[in-house]
């Protein structure tokens, strides 16, 4: 089915009729998302649209399937972070197992699927609501 749904997505469409021709329920966050189907998720995020901070106890894959550019964030050690741009030009990425995540689109909205291996049975672990990385103070920084 998503493949042929799919096909009928175009750029120019609002983000609820996108939800609507794939069947997305809307998440409790705000954005709309599959529940877990064969380890992997299809999400939907909107302009403004909250993705958790998270990580989870497998490593994942991220393919960016349409819509707007999608600012992918990781945090390996909840310090240092770094963004990845998913589009057209640049469809996937990785996410090691335990490293925290978030993403949000670039536009109006971004489509985006979200899997780890079949065999794994990965479990997500969701950030407090004001967390996000933390730089470290400066060696010698008095607060």
């Amino acid at each position: 089915m998503l493949p042929q749904a799919l096909d009928d997505i175009t750029p120019d469409m609002a983000i609820t009729d996108v939800a609507e021709t794939l069947r997305l329920p809307r998440h409790v966050d705000g954005h709309f998302e599959t529940g877990e189907i064969s380890s992997q998720r299809l999400v939907l995020l909107g302009a403004g649209d909250l993705f958790a901070w998270q990580r989870q106890t497998a490593p994942t894959s991220w393919t960016w399937l349409a819509g707007a550019t999608l600012a992918l964030t990781v945090s390996a050690d909840g310090h240092d972070a770094q963004a990845f741009h998913l589009s057209s030009s640049q469809k996937n990425a990785a996410v090691d197992a335990l490293v925290w995540h978030t993403c949000e689109t670039l536009g109006y909205w971004s489509l985006v699927t979200i899997a780890c291996a079949a065999s794994i049975q990965a479990e997500i672990e969701y950030a407090t609501p004001d967390w996000y990385p933390r730089p470290r103070r400066a060696a010698g920084v008095d607060s």
